[in-house]
């Protein structure tokens, strides 16, 4: 499976993000999401064409099968930059957002929202770096795909 960058799903993820309550647990709601089947339609353009939906419907689809429960929602901005950068290891590792979850669970979700002070401000490539010096390379992954300039 290949993953192209997409700019237009990244923002529209990235707004959802910033648009979930600020009392909703945010790395609960986005680790569920990296492993439903929303995701997966949202990540593989030939599996169906959830792409093409904004991110209402997304939300509203994802939340059939998922309850937002009380928590840590974290500040719009911080959401919004964690909802593109975890869509960015997507990209760069080639690897399904479900396998992703797997393979490096909640805690590397934790880890990484709490380091949005030191990461919101470095490229792409820079960040793929420091993440994957921390966590290592999901399986079948030896080094990053290099594909998103920003």
């Amino acid at each position: 499976m290949h993953f192209e960058y997409d700019y237009f799903v990244t923002a529209k993820l990235s707004e959802w993000a910033r648009r979930l309550p600020d009392d909703c647990d945010f790395l609960d709601y986005w680790f569920n999401f990296f492993m439903s089947d929303i995701k997966r339609g949202i990540d593989d353009k030939g599996l169906d064409n959830s792409t093409s939906f904004w991110l209402t419907r997304w939300r509203y689809d994802f939340e059939k099968e998922y309850s937002p429960i009380h928590g840590e929602g974290y500040f719009d901005y911080e959401r919004a930059w964690f909802a593109m950068y975890t869509q960015y290891l997507v990209y760069e590792l080639q690897t399904p957002s479900r396998l992703l979850a797997n393979h490096y669970e909640i805690k590397v979700f934790k880890w990484l929202l709490e380091r949005y002070q030191q990461y919101h401000t470095i490229g792409v490539n820079l960040f793929i770096d420091y993440f994957t010096e921390e966590w290592g390379f999901p399986p079948n992954v030896t080094k990053p795909a290099r594909i998103v300039n920003c």
